[in-house]
């Protein structure tokens, strides 16, 4: 069962603008991730608060925006609406801050840099070729058998060992981390989740330690070799970055494999359409991340605000479940309907403003190399019959995602 969460209207929140929607599944048993999102877009106001924030480790309530207007603004407001939320107040299980997702300019700027630059096009280029050999390793290991657990042999696979190449984490270890983070992200209680936390936070400072000593060319390397206004970067913020960066890299690209690939399954005719088309895989991937904006982010008010008309309070939580403004028609027009042609294609999937995915270029090419080469390698798959789906509450990941198809 769903812990229970006890919680309290506070007294500045306005009681027409309070809004409280169940889960329709406990937490762990989601079958239908997006049921509860859709019935916010058709029952409640554009700016609501929600008194019981459904995510894993959440423990008050917050406000929600819904339009990709009012998204904007808050993601585009870092004076306001702050990113200095995870550490303190108990409202999340991570136990490091997330370096510099939750920084706020002009020290997010400094660090935002460094990543920046390491996540560039070009850089990304340059792994094209090692990436697209992987792949096709991974998948030539099931393609004869005629069926896969696609989250399990491949989704969980590719983009996790792509990652510890270019962050340095030793490769050995690949299954102790998947097995961690699927804990932080799927634990049952809050003390898992933590635990599974403090474990991988762990492994993070053993492994600034080894590359401080012995440093190599590995991201994480390139990191302890940089410096921020004329300094080496602490040790504590060089852990804080390892950790964000395996968050980051070992769930988020995970979870959208899953969505593009459980479509693509249950819609034979636009399977086929890219594989008869593979030119037109860069815009599906576009509106299929669009469609699916699995990122839940939460920004707190730095101080008292008026937002809108409506007075916010220092603390207040603001959540932007960025599939909320991906299904704004007002910015989308016929959102709920995918279109691969669809342009412009202004979503928010991987945020916006100073916070925007740093990341969002390796996603978008990792995702773009598991469809080439799964239509290239795979006959013509389909989710096995009788199959039942569940996905957790962080990052809306799919447990299972059983394929089938004819050898």
């Amino acid at each position: 069962m769903a812990e229970a969460v006890a919680y309290t209207i506070p007294d500045h929140v306005p009681p027409e603008l309070v809004c409280d929607f169940e889960p329709e599944y406990p937490l762990e048993e989601l079958k239908a991730p997006y049921a509860l999102l859709d019935r916010i877009r058709e029952q409640a106001p554009d700016l609501f608060y929600l008194p019981r924030d459904w995510r894993p480790g959440r423990v008050t309530g917050t406000w929600v925006v819904q339009t990709a207007e009012l998204m904007r603004e808050v993601f585009q407001n870092g004076e306001v609406f702050s990113s200095r939320i995870i550490v303190g107040g108990g409202t999340n299980v991570w136990p490091r801050k997330l370096v510099p997702l939750e920084l706020d300019p002009p020290e997010h700027t400094k660090y935002r840099k460094l990543l920046a630059s390491e996540f560039s096009p070009k850089m990304i280029n340059g792994l094209e070729a090692p990436l697209r050999k992987l792949s096709a390793e991974i998948i030539d290991g099931f393609a004869g058998n005629g069926s896969v657990d696609f989250m399990v042999e491949y989704a969980r696979v590719f983009p996790i060992i792509a990652l510890m190449e270019l962050v340095g984490f030793p490769l050995e270890r690949r299954e102790q981390f998947s097995k961690w983070e699927r804990t932080m992200f799927q634990g049952k209680t809050t003390e898992e989740r933590q635990a599974a936390g403090v474990k991988v936070a762990s492994m993070i400072a053993e492994l600034v330690e080894q590359k401080r000593a012995n440093p190599g060319d590995d991201l994480l390397s390139q990191l302890v070799k940089a410096h921020i206004d004329g300094e080496p970067i602490a040790r504590d913020k060089l852990e804080d970055m390892g950790f964000l960066l395996f968050l980051a890299g070992l769930d988020t690209v995970t979870a959208g494999l899953g969505h593009v690939f459980r479509y693509l399954a249950e819609h034979p005719a636009e399977q086929q359409r890219l594989r008869d088309n593979p030119d037109l895989i860069p815009e599906a991937i576009e509106e299929l991340v669009r469609y699916h904006s699995w990122i839940n982010t939460s920004r707190v008010l730095a101080r008292d605000h008026v937002f809108h008309g409506v007075q916010m309070r220092e603390g207040d939580h603001v959540m932007c479940a960025t599939y909320l403004a991906s299904h704004d028609a007002a910015s989308i027009p016929d959102p709920d309907r995918i279109d691969f042609h669809r342009a412009p294609n202004p979503h928010l999937g991987f945020g916006a403003g100073v916070h925007r995915c740093a990341g969002s270029h390796l996603a978008r090419r990792e995702l773009r190399i598991a469809v080439t080469q799964m239509l290239e390698r795979v006959p013509p798959f389909r989710l096995r019959e009788g199959a039942e789906l569940a996905y957790d509450a962080g990052q809306v990941t799919l447990g299972s995602l059983p394929l089938v198809w004819e050898v």
